[in-house]
């Protein structure tokens, strides 16, 4: 089995080292590491450019433009290799604490979804900087570039729900993987596609369905 780790970075040179050279110490799980870089400062893409040299990262892509969450993690699902069987979106302000972490999310993966954190304003759903997904069912349908941010990884769950498969979400789970956020100081976001709809329409993309919760201090 082979895991597809995407992440997109932009800027915070600081937590990409971190995140890379944390995710570097992970074992008993085949994976490889895939960067897409949205147009970072130059200090970001040469922390790129020497990890990349040593072994951390196994593909790059340097964009000249910040295309945000959706489309770059498109971009990034298509440079995984033809035998990847599970795709995982990484976020790039991060932190591995315990090597098996990803050996974790496998065991627990059921054909679905499978992330590190939830969201627990409705819809009830899982966070998206660590989102295990099989490669088939996400390349059948993408994250939607229509909703340019986190709306996109939230109605790619609702697809999945529909489809009667798992979308579990693991919570207190700092013993494994550490979750800054917002280290990339993305501005863009305020002006990102999709980020004006309306709470009652994502609601309605679960048409009752629920997620289900993993309590990570229970892990086996």
């Amino acid at each position: 089995m082979l895991v597809s780790i995407i992440i997109l970075t932009y800027n915070a040179p600081k937590y990409v080292f971190k995140t890379l050279c944390s995710l570097n110490k992970t074992n008993n799980v085949d994976y490889e590491v895939i960067v897409v870089d949205n147009a970072s400062n130059i200090l970001t893409k040469f922390i790129l450019f020497i990890l990349k040299v040593f072994g951390y990262i196994d593909k790059t892509a340097f964009l000249s433009e910040n295309t945000l969450f959706a489309k770059g993690n498109n971009m990034g699902s298509r440079l995984a290799s033809n035998d990847s069987d599970l795709l995982l979106l990484l976020n790039s302000d991060v932190k591995i604490v315990n090597p098996n972490w990803l050996k974790k999310l496998t065991d627990y993966h059921k054909k679905g979804i499978i992330s590190y954190g939830i969201v627990e304003s409705a819809p009830i759903r899982v966070d998206g900087y660590c989102f295990l997904i099989n490669t088939e069912l996400y390349k059948k349908y993408e994250l939607d570039e229509s909703f340019e941010w986190w709306w996109s990884i939230t109605k790619l769950q609702s697809q999945i729900l529909k489809e009667n498969h798992d979308v579990v979400g693991i919570k207190n789970h700092n013993n494994y993987i550490i979750h800054y956020g917002g280290k990339s100081d993305n501005k863009n976001v305020n002006n990102a596609r999709g980020m004006d709809v309306k709470s009652e329409e994502v609601i309605s993309w679960f048409d009752d369905r629920k997620i289900k919760i993993i309590d990570g201090n229970k892990l086996n």
